[in-house]
């Protein structure tokens, strides 16, 4: 069954914007057609449509089951802001990945404008990417931080990963199925400089090495991504 977002509305559920859209005018999907929709919760539920109204469908639910999709650990990915088109492609891969939140933040060496990253269209890519891998909850996308923000936050997780293109290969990733909040943090096209490195280490971030290849910015995120989250059992 086709998938899409939508909300409940006195125990009915509806669809609006784009997604009905998608549904009347790109499958040209009628009433009585079968759906699945996600309600921002654990669960999918199927959806029968009883009406398409001028700019909403309406269905009523005939039976729901927990997503196995969702992510089962709290990752979150610290993502140096990148040009708009690799970060479009690291908040994709994330969601499929299995990513919470996703957190943009400024450093030193960052070539892309706060404003390139529209957070509307970064949510809608999301939303689509739920679509493809069977997830019901789409990540978090947060507004973009200061680097020293940033350092704050580290306190509230388990562990806190940092690749580093130049780290020796660290052993601490192998406790990851113990934690339930880790955070990834990865670097822009131009990297970190050494006082931001020192920076993380004074933080008590833990850097490991994804080889003695450099990677691209978003080669790099996928790769840190996909470890911890095969890791941690995510």
């Amino acid at each position: 069954m086709r998938r899409f977002f939508g909300r409940k509305e006195n125990g009915q559920v509806v669809l609006e914007g784009d997604e009905f859209n998608h549904l009347k005018n790109v499958l040209r999907l009628g009433v009585g057609a079968e759906i699945l929709v996600s309600l921002g919760d654990e669960n999918e539920y199927a959806c029968e449509v009883e009406s398409l109204e001028k700019r909403s469908a309406i269905c009523k639910i005939i039976g729901k089951k927990v997503c196995a999709g969702n992510p089962k650990k709290n990752i979150v990915l610290f993502q140096a802001i990148t040009k708009r088109e690799k970060f479009e492609f690291i908040v994709q891969k994330a969601t499929e990945i299995g990513v919470s939140k996703i957190v943009p933040f400024v450093s030193q060496h960052v070539v892309a404008k706060v404003t390139e990253n529209k957070m509307d269209r970064l949510n809608a890519i999301a939303i689509n990417a739920c679509k493809q891998c069977e997830r019901t909850i789409p990540p978090q996308i947060c507004e973009p931080l200061a680097f020293d923000d940033v350092l704050k936050t580290f306190k509230d997780f388990d562990v806190v990963l940092f690749a580093n293109e130049r780290a020796e290969k660290s052993d601490k990733t192998k406790d990851l199925s113990k934690a339930k909040n880790i955070a990834i943090i990865v670097g822009s096209e131009g990297g970190f400089d050494a006082k931001e490195k020192d920076k993380f280490i004074a933080a008590g971030v833990t850097t490991i090495s994804l080889g003695k290849r450099i990677l691209r910015c978003e080669t790099a995120s996928v790769a840190m991504m996909s470890l911890v989250s095969i890791l941690s059992e995510n």
